[in-house]
């Protein structure tokens, strides 16, 4: 299991990446009054059918054919990680239209994993491929913060 959630969006982006996603939309709402973290990453890649995505949740499966043998632990880890943490887990995906993860947990929960360093995570997706745009809304408790990475093309 990854010890830090901002492993799971990173996991989860380098595979819109993988989709030819050129767009990568990461939300992170955090609510201490209601006692509630979620987590949605979503892209505009290629997309899963229906077949491919009761796949996707199962261990040892992956979609990367370059692989000598299939990982494919990321979002069953995730989905175990929320449930495990009193949440829900959810994966949206057509082809052609892309595919959005929704991980909601318990924040605190005594087995929710921290956060972790997303800042590093941002930096790792956008430096992997600087033609997709990383896009970051953080919200917790009336607080926002935005990140996206065409206002650095624009100033840089």
């Amino acid at each position: 299991m990854f010890e830090e959630l901002s492993q799971h969006i990173l996991d989860i982006a380098m595979n819109s990446l993988s989709a030819n996603a050129k767009q990568v939309q990461i939300s992170i709402l955090e609510s201490r009054k209601h006692d509630w973290l979620v987590l949605r990453v979503r892209d505009d890649g290629r997309g899963m059918d229906a077949a491919t995505l009761k796949r996707v949740l199962t261990n040892h499966w992956s979609s990367k054919p370059q692989r000598r043998k299939p990982v494919g632990l990321g979002l069953a880890l995730l989905q175990q990680t929320s449930e495990m943490c009193g949440g829900h887990f959810h994966v949206q995906s057509a082809p052609g239209r892309g595919t959005s993860v929704t991980a909601s947990m318990r924040l605190s929960h005594i087995d929710r994993p921290p956060l972790g360093d997303l800042n590093t995570t941002i930096l790792a997706l956008c430096a992997t491929d600087k033609k997709m745009d990383v896009q970051l809304n953080y919200r917790s408790d009336g607080q926002k913060f935005s990140f996206d990475s065409r206002e650095l093309a624009t100033k840089g």
